[in-house]
Order: C-alpha cells, then structure tokens, then sequence
C-alpha cells in the first residue's frame, strides 16, 4: 500500500493515489489502535485466573501496533535501517503470542492439570515484566551510540584492544570428549536437606 508513496521512481499521480488509499485504510483502522476488549474488566472471564493475563496480551498487541505506526511515520523508508528497533518490536510480539499460548493451553487443560494454571500464572507474569522492558526499550535506548561505535569498530579504531588476546588452536575441539561411564570428577554439589 505504501510502496507507491516511498518509491524514488513513482511518479506524483502515483504517490497521490497511494497516498489516498493509505489515508482511507488508516482511517478506519488508528481508532481500533485506542480502546479494545482488554479495556473491560470482564472481559475473557472464560479463561477464569488467567483472564487478566489475556486482557494485557490485547492491551499490549494495540499498544504494539500503535508504536509500530509511530516508528513507520517518523522513520518511513528508513525503518528497514532501525534493526534494534524491529528486534525488540519482534520480541514483544514473541512474548505476547507466548503468553496467549501458555494461557489458552492451560485453560483447556484445566480439568486434567489443574496445576498447568498456577504455571501459566507464573510465566505470564514473568513475560509482563519483560514486555514492558521490551516497551520501554523502544524509545529510551542507546542504538545511536551503539551503531557509531560498531562503525569505529569495524573501521579498526578499538584493534588495539585485542593485543595479548591468545587465540584458541584451530585443531581443538570445540566441545571437550565425552566417554561413557561414571564421572570421575569429584562431585562438589551442596546438598540441601528437605525441612521436615
């Protein structure tokens, strides 16, 4: 849809009417991006304790939307050049998927193992944590500084650095031999009695 309005060849007519089909679709589509059913409290009540874990994931799948747009309309063409930026808008969406997974797995599980909640519970709160890490990285980061330094490294700047490294033998292997039987090793675990 917006190939037309970013390509260099496309002539005015072109863009124009890329322009406009671009304005019809977003119009309808940006107010979706606002309010949705995460917004009501009752909303997938079916899925019992883990209802507000799924309420978040289409809370969260909007707000991924919408800074996905932003990102478009500020950087256009060039946000195929903003790779730390599609990584982590990537790995939100990883996480969000995961989390609707984990939730809807568990819930038609239920009746069987009901202890399958109670884990599910427990990644999708840990998965909300590195989610609004992932949300706040987006914006408050340092991809600017880190590309101009890995362009110095790449021109040689920081060789130096690499002075004294020793360089492990081509010939070894990578992983060390593995041969069957009882460790010979001695066995330095720190065994913790169960309490009583």
């Amino acid at each position: 849809m917006a190939g037309d309005i970013i390509d260099p060849d496309a002539g005015l007519g072109r863009k124009a009417r890329a322009g406009a089909r671009a304005g019809a679709f977003y119009a309808k589509w940006l107010p979706t991006l606002a309010v949705g059913r995460g917004q009501s409290p009752s909303a997938y009540a079916e899925f019992g304790p883990l209802a507000a874990h799924l309420r978040q994931v289409e809370r969260s799948s909007r707000k991924l939307a919408r800074s996905t747009f932003y990102a478009m309309s500020r950087w256009q063409g060039k946000m195929e050049r903003k790779q730390a930026f599609l990584g982590r808008v990537v790995d939100i969406g990883a996480e969000l998927f995961a989390m609707s997974a984990v939730c809807v797995r568990a819930s038609a599980e239920r009746d069987s193992r009901p202890e399958n909640v109670e884990l599910a519970d427990l990644f999708c709160r840990q998965a909300r944590v590195r989610v609004d890490a992932l949300f706040s990285a987006l914006w408050d980061n340092t991809d600017p500084v880190d590309t101009a330094a890995a362009k110095r490294i790449l021109a040689g700047r920081y060789a130096g650095l690499e002075e004294g490294v020793i360089t492990p033998s081509d010939e070894l292997p990578w992983v060390a031999r593995w041969s069957p039987g009882p460790s010979t090793a001695e066995d330095v675990r720190r065994r913790i009695p169960p309490k009583p």
